[in-house]
């Protein structure tokens, strides 16, 4: 039984890289097609999309630690926003992946292609687009909101909440 008082390693080094990928896909989704940045952000994108479904079924699966003592709407605007990025993860990686089939054309990542199992079709592809792209603008306030809650777990919270994702304990979730 997992024990609910911190996470495991796993856990820990999984949300730390989930961090990292995230912030640098994010901030290459505006590069011009053949840039650097634009090969990153599809391929790397396609790539890491499956680790980041990963993470999240695997935080589903392992679920949460208890929240802090803290009151209870604290808790609840954890709650929304962790289930918010968990989310927004999947909404973006599955329209992201549906981007160049919905327009019948493969995923290419980094020169492998993946070929659609969809025929084009324009109408879909434009409502994927703006999928892709309001979930993926969410995270910049979901993102705000996580790292507003870890510094106050830092700075006023005195049971440890804010060590639980630096420092892991056998049996953590």
């Amino acid at each position: 039984m997992a024990r609910t008082d911190g996470y495991s390693i796993l856990s820990i080094v999984v949300h730390w890289l989930a961090a990292i990928v995230v912030v640098a896909l994010f901030f290459t989704h505006e590069g011009e097609r053949g840039s650097t940045a634009y090969l990153f952000h599809v391929s790397g994108g396609a790539i890491t999309g499956l680790f980041l479904l990963w993470r999240v079924w695997h935080r589903v699966r392992r679920g949460n630690t208890r929240p802090p003592k803290q009151a209870a709407v604290f808790n609840l605007a954890a709650r929304l926003v962790h289930w918010g990025l968990l989310v927004a993860i999947v909404v973006v990686v599955v329209s992201g992946y549906l981007l160049p089939w919905s327009l019948g054309r493969e995923l290419d990542v980094f020169g492998f292609g993946i070929p659609s199992p969809m025929g084009a079709n324009r109408d879909v592809h434009e409502f994927v687009e703006r999928v892709h792209d309001v979930s993926g603008h969410l995270f910049i306030p979901l993102v705000a909101l996580h790292v507003l809650g870890a510094i106050k777990h830092a700075a006023f919270d005195w049971r440890g909440a804010g060590r639980r994702m630096f420092k892991p304990i056998d049996g953590g979730r």
